[in-house]
């Protein structure tokens, strides 16, 4: 299952898949629609919208024009330091990986570059959607 973005401006449509769409929000995008990572693992929170829909179900949450630029920005941000964490673990020596990958729960991992790209397109269409669905 995965997340159908529908553009309030053109209709444009946007799919995310099910992992990289709750990803981004629990990386920090998903604050700016008061949503993101709950107290156990693989769970989230959210703040309902007006019609008591929640960004992660796919039930039609609308994301205003204000919101979808601000998590345009948010999606960029994100981009600029994962990639930026990507070049740390390409720069480290072998014997560092191999260090840091028996403590992942320290050591942050990398993010492949596909998964970048994407977001990067989520932020593209989010900019100039002038708001969006979630369906």
């Amino acid at each position: 299952m995965g997340y159908d973005l529908y553009a309030r401006r053109s209709g444009e449509h946007y799919y995310m898949g099910a992992f990289s769409f709750a990803w981004m929000l629990d990386a920090g995008v998903g604050l700016v629609i008061n949503c993101g990572p709950a107290v156990k693992p693989a769970q989230f929170t959210f703040v309902p919208d007006k019609r008591g829909r929640c960004p992660y179900y796919n039930d039609g949450f609308q994301v205003d024009a204000k919101q979808a630029k601000a998590m345009a920005l948010s999606a960029r941000g994100l981009v600029a330091v994962m990639s930026h964490r990507n070049q740390q673990w390409a720069d480290a020596s072998p014997e560092e990986r191999i260090w840091w990958e028996k403590d992942l729960d320290t050591y942050k991992g990398g993010v492949r570059e596909d998964f970048l790209e994407k977001i990067r397109g989520f932020a593209d269409f989010a900019e100039n959607s002038g708001g969006f669905r979630i369906s």
